[in-house]
């Protein structure tokens, strides 16, 4: 018996939903490849890896040994620690885990906006068209490479679509269907969605089209807010915790405006990545930074391509229902979120930075385009569904799409002709550009506008030639995914897991090393900038070459995937005091000189030539890796993790960095302590040995070691300070002060002594207890509705 024609229809959606983005990833769905780029390999692999292993353990992590001398973690919003896909990596192999969850990143995504779309009265073609639309779009394909923001823009859908239910009409069913995905667009790492998404909501409530219901909607929207807020409590408080002591990631408006989209840009909306040098797969350094102006000497997304036969669609819905204020109303609020974007090009978040709280904590503007390109593909849908209705001809206008693209015809002949783009535009806007980067800004526009016109000429083809409207349906939403897939398909990166589970020769000499190394990880510190790619093997692709520099060359994190510390700082909890002094290494002496060794950095990666030039000892050389210009040292001034020494009293923080690099101070012998009012004179070092240090215990959050001080003095234990740390001496709670700038410092008397170390993650407990609240409460109206409506 043949199935209804309804039933086959969802079954149709339901497969392609699902088919779609396993197809159009298929290098990474059908091979042993991962997903993986810089950020991948240098953050999410190292956090997930060290969550698995303690969580497996039966205990939670709080703080991250791994980074800029530790860093709390649960307060490390992209740590993720909350987030249930956690789970997976419990389950399967880390690799695997990452996979599917990027995977089903695309699905969730494509499905979120189709249920928003069929919320709000699209057909089921026509919302699958905007979902394909946005979840294979440039910018979320290329977004494969920084999981957590990936996982924000495939989410949020679903959280507006469970918020427009609620609006609508109210139930406890509904509000858990919006609170619980608006919840885990934080717990997945992006507070900055987070606050944008809660905005997206209260801008639901002004599409109310009467005024009564705008008002009765107001509190509704308001206690999805608070609730949200209240199920994101235990990742909320943690952050706020860190505040005071994590150093800004936007201090300033012009960092926080790095990665701005620029105007120029819009171009890619139709015509794909232009900005791209196809033999390097990126944007060259001066085209970023100069023309482009990222700041960053990249791009954040090397794509924003939707495709020109999708903003024909988007034009034909704003054409169709220009009369409808509710156009208009989503219009100006994807424009809003746009220009919020160009931030370095328009005023508007400069002004949010200036006057809104907590807004001068985001940065990176470009992450907000997921919201316009959500609004861009609900058009995409409605301009399909009105050509599938009738409401605009078909035939009317497959005309006009046959002029568009014999308009984007005679804009590439003259391109060919005259290089009115790459030299009259280009070049207009930048004075400085240099002959191979126009030459390859031409060959990419002419690639892109010659695509565009093909797609184009179909496009009308279909829009003429064929009659039956599910046909001519079925045929555009091919031709989107066809467009998509030629454009953006190569733009997600995948290598073997390999490099995720083999030491390199300088992870294994230090391995070989440090087996009986005792307390702690040893710690490596990284200085190599760049690497020379011509002497990598031939066979290898630019991400292949650039995950095995990563580890190789002991990037942070990339050594936490063996248990070592990296005392470079790259993510961005990193105690503001110590990247105060990591922030003033200029030289490569200052660096093996003193701070290395002050701060219990083991081994350190230098770039050979220059080593080589500075007339380096080879007796610490350890390995050498030629393909990277790069040498591991062995430090053979290092200090101990835990030592005594004699304080140096300095009365704040900027005079303790000053004494810490001055001549003067003895590393070793002295530690500068900012001491509080009425501490004890300085003394000068004695000569003898000051006493011994024996650890007892050693885990991230609880260090328990014995002491026997000779004489007053005083304990330093070279891990970063933060708030969240404790102490004891004989049982007795003991402060601890900040020592040489950035590390813990304890007063001690003379005797043995017993004393402990204990970290706790500031409003952890508190906001655990918050949200299993909120939880409850959801729960408990969850069953009285349930109630009520069976009695």
């Amino acid at each position: 018996m043949p199935l209804p024609a309804p039933t086959r229809s969802r079954l149709a959606v339901v497969f392609a939903t699902l088919a779609i983005p396993l197809l159009y990833f298929h290098r990474a769905t059908f091979t042993d490849k991962v997903f993986i780029a810089r950020d991948i390999l240098r953050v999410y692999y190292p956090l997930k890896k060290y969550w698995v292993e303690r969580v497996s353990q039966f205990q939670f992590p709080e703080w991250y040994p791994y980074d800029g001398l530790g860093q709390p973690y649960p307060g490390m919003l992209i740590s993720g620690a909350f987030h249930p896909t956690n789970l997976l990596y419990l389950l399967l192999p880390l690799e695997t885990a990452l996979k599917l969850i990027t995977l089903g990143a695309y699905v969730a995504a494509l499905a979120g906006t189709y249920r928003f779309a069929r919320l709000w009265g699209q057909g089921r073609g026509a919302a699958l068209l905007a979902g394909l639309t946005y979840a294979l779009s440039g910018y979320l394909v290329c977004i494969s490479n920084n999981l957590l923001y990936l996982m924000a823009a495939a989410t949020f859908p679903w959280a507006l679509w469970g918020a427009e239910r609620f609006l609508r009409e109210p139930s406890a069913r509904r509000a858990a269907a919006a609170a619980v995905p608006l919840c885990l667009v934080l717990l997945s790492g992006d507070p900055q969605s987070f606050a944008l998404c809660n905005g997206a909501l209260l801008g639901l409530v002004l599409l109310r089209p009467r005024r009564s219901e705008i008002a009765r909607a107001v509190p509704r929207a308001l206690l999805l807010i608070a609730l949200g807020v209240l199920l994101s409590s235990v990742q909320i408080l943690p952050v706020l915790g860190v505040l005071g002591d994590a150093q800004p990631t936007a201090a300033t408006l012009e960092k926080a405006t790095s990665f701005s989209f620029h105007p120029l840009r819009l171009l890619e909306l139709a015509l794909g990545p232009l900005f791209l040098d196809p033999n390097t797969g990126s944007a060259p350094l001066a085209l970023a930074d100069e023309l482009l102006q990222s700041g960053m000497q990249t791009l954040w997304v090397d794509s924003v391509h939707l495709g020109a036969p999708a903003l024909v669609l988007l034009g034909v819905a704003l054409w169709v229902h220009r009369r409808e204020p509710l156009t208009w109303k989503v219009a100006g609020g994807a424009l809003l979120v746009l220009a919020l974007a160009m931030a370095r090009h328009l005023p508007f978040y400069g002004w949010l930075y200036r006057w809104m709280p907590f807004w001068n904590s985001f940065r990176y503007p470009e992450k907000l385009l997921p919201y316009f390109l959500f609004a861009c593909a609900l058009g995409v849908g409605a301009g399909g569904e009105a050509v599938r209705r009738g409401l605009v001809p078909a035939r009317r206008l497959g005309q006009v799409v046959l002029g568009l693209a014999a308009g984007w015809g005679v804009l590439l002949l003259g391109e060919w002709g005259t290089r009115w783009f790459s030299d009259g535009v280009i070049r207009g806007l930048w004075a400085r550009a240099q002959p191979e980067v126009l030459e390859m800004l031409q060959g990419n526009f002419l690639l892109a506008a010659g695509s565009a016109a093909g797609m184009l000429a179909v496009m009308g083809g279909v829009l003429l030639w064929v009659s039956i409207p599910e046909r001519r349906a079925g045929l555009l939403i091919a031709l989107q995914l066809a467009v998509l897939f030629l454009a953006n398909e190569h733009l997600y990166l995948v290598t073997y897991p390999d490099v995720l589970h083999q030491p390199t020769s300088m992870v294994d000499a230090i391995l070989r090393s440090e087996r009986d190394a005792g307390a702690g990880r040893p710690r490596v510190y990284a200085a190599v900038p760049k690497f020379k790619q011509e002497q990598v093997p031939e066979g290898l692709e630019r991400i292949d070459i650039t995950s095995i520099n990563s580890v190789t060359i002991l990037e942070p994190d990339t050594p936490a995937l063996w248990n070592l510390e990296s005392a470079l700082s790259y993510l961005p909890t990193v105690s503001s005091r110590y990247f105060s002094l990591e922030d003033r290494l200029g030289a490569m002496e200052l660096l093996l000189g003193r701070f290395a060794g002050l701060f219990h950095v083991r081994y350190v990666v230098v770039q050979a030539s220059e080593y080589a030039k500075a007339g380096g000892n080879a007796d610490v050389v350890v390995a050498e890796e030629p393909r990277f210009n790069a040498v591991l040292l062995r430090n053979p001034r290092v200090l101990p993790r835990a030592y005594l020494a004699t304080p140096v009293c300095e009365p704040d923080v900027d005079a303790a960095r000053a004494r810490v690099f001055s001549r003067a101070f003895q590393p070793g012998r002295q530690v500068v302590l900012e001491c509080p009012p009425g501490a004890p004179e300085d003394a000068p070092p004695a000569g003898d040995e000051p006493g011994q240090v024996r650890f007892v215990r050693y885990t991230p959050e609880h260090v328990e070691l014995d002491v026997e001080a000779r004489r007053s003095t005083v304990l330093v234990l070279n891990d970063a300070w933060y708030s969240g740390w404790s102490a004891t001496v004989d049982g007795q709670p003991a402060p601890i002060l900040p020592a040489n700038v950035a590390v813990r410092g304890l007063r001690l008397p003379a005797g043995t002594h017993r004393v402990t170390f204990t970290y706790q993650a500031a409003g952890l407990r508190l906001g655990a207890g918050l949200s299993l609240g909120g939880l409850a409460l959801l729960a408990l109206a969850l069953w009285y509705e349930r109630r009520e409506r069976s009695g």
